[in-house]
């Protein structure tokens, strides 16, 4: 890490302990003897037992600070509670559904060593996001999924893509900058798109934020709000409404646009420097997403492929075939 920067790790529990935070916790205990990182643990007002076992695990590692919540604040007001009381000059916000594989951490330390000097915000890549962090593994279990995201790490693509927002799922934030802009809205209520308007916000003050590569947290996905029903998507369109209404300019734009930028940017890098195995091996990923992530509609799927033509043909050319990564490495 650059000299004297330090990162703290904010997780966000909410009820289920034993599906979500329990293991999330678990794969973050590498951490904890790292005297440049901290890890403060919510507790956001959880019905069940979850407080509970919070505060069991956190009696089990003194150096966890843990702060549990009368009540839900939601998603911006627990990480708003958290990163109150962070003293890192990074920030990680963690939410409880999300796996470290191994090589996750140093991963990450050190792409914030070597982060660009205009850049306040980081996100990883992952099996399940709906922007250009997204490195989708069709029908690969979870397991496998820590397996392949572990052994990606390991031949580093020293890539930064540039990325129009970013997914909370995980994030570093430069915490200067997180007090600059107010933190989370809390207006967004329980959650959903108060990672967009921040990302938004972030960028209207001249601040870079980027994807990182060689950095996989994988995720569940969904698991704070699975169980709500049709409230659910009544929660989605009321938020949707609110991003719009707080920036009309706000472009909503498909996973599958958010991919083919990072594989443009990928490309352009390996044209100017060079391929490498690394790169090759993403570039293979993200080549499978696209093909793979194309629209249902025969009119909207031709006008993607015409779309995308340059750049499978560029591809192809210097031998760049569509391949997601398996489990084990013998059997790619």
């Amino acid at each position: 890490m650059k000299e004297g920067l330090t990162l703290s790790f904010v997780v966000l529990s909410y009820k289920r302990f034993d599906a979500t935070t329990g293991p999330c916790l678990a794969t973050l205990g590498a951490m904890l003897d790292n005297p440049r990182t901290e890890l403060i643990l919510v507790d956001n007002g959880s019905s069940d037992d979850s407080a509970v076992k919070c505060a069991a695990w956190a009696a089990r590692h003194p150096r966890v600070r843990y702060l549990p919540l009368p009540r839900n604040l939601g998603f911006a007001g627990g990480m708003n509670v958290g990163v109150g009381v962070a003293t890192g000059e990074w920030v990680c916000l963690v939410n409880s559904d999300t796996l470290f594989p191994p090589g996750a951490l140093d991963a990450l330390l050190a792409a914030l060593a070597s982060v660009p000097a205009k850049v306040a915000m980081l996100g990883p890549v992952t099996n399940a996001a709906g922007n250009g962090q997204c490195l989708p593994l069709p029908d690969v279990p979870l397991d496998d999924a820590i397996k392949i995201g572990a052994r990606a790490m390991r031949t580093p693509t020293r890539l930064f893509i540039p990325s129009y927002r970013t997914d909370f799922f995980c994030v570093a934030i430069q915490r200067s900058v997180w007090h600059q802009l107010g933190g989370l809205d809390t207006g967004f209520g329980l959650g959903y798109f108060e990672d967009f308007d921040f990302s938004l916000r972030l960028r209207a003050i001249g601040r870079k934020q980027v994807i990182a590569e060689d950095v996989f947290i994988a995720h569940l996905g969904s698991a704070t709000f699975s169980s709500m029903g049709s409230a659910q998507k009544t929660l989605m369109r009321r938020n949707r409404k609110l991003l719009r209404t707080r920036h009309p300019e706000a472009r909503f734009e498909h996973v599958r646009k958010a991919n083919e930028r990072a594989l443009r940017h990928l490309v352009a890098i390996a044209l100017a420097n060079g391929w490498t195995d690394a790169l090759r091996d993403r570039a293979e990923w993200r080549f499978a997403a696209l093909l793979w992530d194309e629209a249902k509609s025969p009119f909207k799927r031709w006008r993607w492929r015409w779309q995308t033509r340059d750049l499978r043909r560029t591809l192809r050319t210097h031998g760049i075939a569509p391949r997601f990564p398996a489990a084990s490495k013998g059997s790619k």
